[in-house]
């Protein structure tokens, strides 16, 4: 995705932060994975990945960890969107099996000036609910 199809999925009052989005949509392991951004607005950031055979276990299921890369790196671009910030503590609960498209959605629970907590749910093509985690970040540098 260039920069002009991702502000086309970017919500008007985010189309300034395009090159900071653009950059962690270009982060090495992100790539690495597959993860794709399909919206992003102040309250909402949807990524999705196509789970690959190079993404499943021994049970030939998505792994957990490719599943976690979706949840943080959803999170990564809902947490540093407007300012810097770093990953504190994330908590995920697996309820599924995961196959084919994944999608991941975050959204906020708390803003402050120090800390952010979001919800990140993960759902399958079908919509149920393959994982979720409550993510909190500590805010580095506010603009």
């Amino acid at each position: 995705m260039d920069a002009d199809g991702l502000r086309s999925r970017m919500s008007p009052d985010t189309v300034q932060y395009a090159d900071r989005v653009m950059d962690m949509y270009g982060a090495p392991f992100a790539r690495w994975l597959g993860i794709e951004i399909e919206s992003v607005s102040a309250d909402s950031v949807v990524c999705s990945l196509d789970l690959k055979p190079e993404h499943m276990n021994s049970m030939g299921r998505g792994h957990g960890a490719a599943i976690y890369g979706l949840i943080d790196h959803t999170f990564a671009i809902m947490t540093n969107m407007a300012h810097d910030a770093t990953g504190q503590n994330t908590d995920v609960s697996y309820y599924r099996p995961a196959q084919g498209r994944i999608t991941a959605t975050a959204v906020p629970i708390n803003r402050s000036r120090s800390l952010e907590v979001y919800d990140v749910r993960v759902t399958s093509e079908e919509g149920k609910l393959i994982a979720s985690a409550v993510c909190t970040s500590f805010v580095l540098r506010r603009d």
